[in-house]
This record gives structure tokens, sequence and C-alpha cells, in this order.
């Protein structure tokens, strides 16, 4: 009795200590997959592939990996991209998310499984770059000077100006002449696939690139204000001064937002919208959003 009573507990001791070395293997091994990750060379690897598949055949360098967000095991790859462009040597950067352990995804890009070889994808995946590229086109740089050096001069204790830049509208009635060009551009080799040589004023003028001014109230963190109507409002500063600033012709979107208490978060405000012809104000309007 006595006898089976103990192979009986030894049966039972041996059966728990089975189901706690198999909780600690799968324990180590999810500790594993959750807090290893992939090496230098399997991210530098997927990022110049990637940009090799679209077509970007310039210098990558991978500056930053990181885990994308928890729990998540994808990882972001942030990186700079150069090329050279008549003698200067042009960067931007951008990143890609790495999916180095996902089924069906391993060791890949979400950038290359979206690949289609369109122009849109290209656009869509990568339109941080071309955002870059369009602001630092030399064209571009000159008319955000003009831009900024008139709006800086909006004078208000409350507002502060924030940036400017240029961006392509998607929405324009005619942004397929903006594909057509890229595809073109593409054909022909030219640099960063054709994003970087644009007929820029022309394209401002046809409104496929339209101009952005951003301001900021940095006092009211409750309710709203209107910046732009009554005496001293930015539309009364507009009116009276845009038409000798030479600015190029192009649609501007003007607005402002408020900032929240920690100075991170923010509320949107209203925007205005104008109409620059022959460096003259043609047209101007308040949309309240």
């Amino acid at each position: 009795m006595k006898k089976a009573l103990t192979l009986n507990f030894t049966f039972i001791a041996i059966i728990i200590s089975a189901c706690f070395l198999s909780f600690v293997v799968i324990l180590v091994v999810n500790f594993h997959n959750t807090f290893s990750g992939p090496n230098q060379k399997d991210i530098e690897v997927a990022a110049s592939r990637t940009l090799n598949l679209y077509g970007f055949k310039g210098e990558v360098k991978v500056t930053k990996f990181s885990r994308h967000r928890w729990p998540s095991e994808d990882y972001e790859i942030e990186y700079d991209y150069t090329e050279e462009v008549n003698g200067r040597k042009i960067t931007v950067s951008d990143s890609l998310i790495y999916f180095p352990k996902s089924p069906g995804n391993s060791k890949r890009t979400s950038e290359e499984l979206a690949y289609d070889g369109t122009i849109k994808t290209m656009l869509n995946q990568f339109s941080h770059i071309t955002n870059q590229l369009l602001n630092q086109n030399p064209v571009s740089v000159s008319n955000k000077e003009k831009v900024e050096s008139f709006f800086k001069q909006y004078e208000n204790p409350n507002l502060e100006f924030v940036n400017s830049y240029w961006n392509v509208d998607e929405r324009a009635e005619n942004i397929t002449e903006y594909y057509d060009l890229i595809d073109k551009n593409r054909k022909e080799g030219k640099p960063f696939q054709g994003l970087y040589d644009l007929p820029i004023d022309e394209f401002l003028e046809n409104g496929i690139i339209k101009g952005h001014v951003i301001y900021k109230d940095i006092v009211l963190e409750e309710g709203y204000k209107d910046y732009f109507n009554g005496e001293g409002g930015l539309t009364e500063f507009i009116e009276n001064g845009i038409d000798s600033a030479d600015l190029a012709d192009a649609f501007y979107e003007i607005s402002y937002y408020y900032a929240g208490k920690s100075g991170k978060s923010y509320r949107s405000g209203s925007k205005t919208t104008l109409k620059i012809q022959n460096h003259k104000m043609k047209d101007y309007g308040i949309n309240n959003d």
C-alpha cells in the first residue's frame, strides 16, 4: 500500500515537474521572441533591398532601428537616402516598417509587401521623401523665402509663426499631369525616380502644388479665437500687404492651431485660402473647420 502511494506521488511529482519545465521553456521562448531583435546586417539589407525595389539606386544609410510599438515584433527602420543631382549631393530621410518574424512576411518590409510597380504606390509609400524633395528644390526654397519674409511680419502677441511648406494636392483636377511627368522622368532615368526634376512654378500656378502657412496660438488653452477677422487680424494684414510681397502665383492655405498646456498636444483652429495671380491677390475666402 505504502509502496503504491509512493509510486503515485512520484508519478505526480514527475508530471508536475514536466509541466513546470514546459512552462519555463515556453516563457523563455516568448521572452526571447519579445525582447530579441534583428541584427544590424539584416536591417541594412532590408532597407537597401526595399529602396532598390522601387528604383532608388542611391546611397542608403540606416540611422536607427527600434521596436515600432509594443508588444508588436515589428521594427521601424530610420534611414538617410542620398543621390547626386547636378554635382550636388541631396539627402532625404524616411522610415520603413520591418517584419523580422511575422508569418509569411519574414524579414520583409511593409513597403516591399505593398509594391505593385505603379507610380501611385511609390508616391504613397514614400510620401515623406516626395515632400522633402519638393521643398528642397531650389525654386521651392526661393519661393518659400518670399512667403516667410511676408508672413513673419504679422504681429500679434498671442500668435506665433510656425512654418511654411509646399505639397502636392492629390485632389487637384489635373493631378494626372503630375503622375504622367513622374512616369516620364522615371523612364528617362532622372534622379530620385523623377521626383526632383519638376516644373515647380508651373505646377504652383496650375494648383497641383499648393503653399501652406501655419501659425499657432501660444496663449489660449480653452475655447476659440478668431485671428482672421476684425481690426489687426490676419485678413487685414494680408489684404493690405500681400500685393507687394511678390509671391509666386499659387493657391495658399493660411491656418493656425491652438497649442495645448503640455506644448505637445494641439487643437485645430481656422484657415483661409487665397489665390495669387500675376503676383497679386485674386481670390480670398475664410473656411472655419
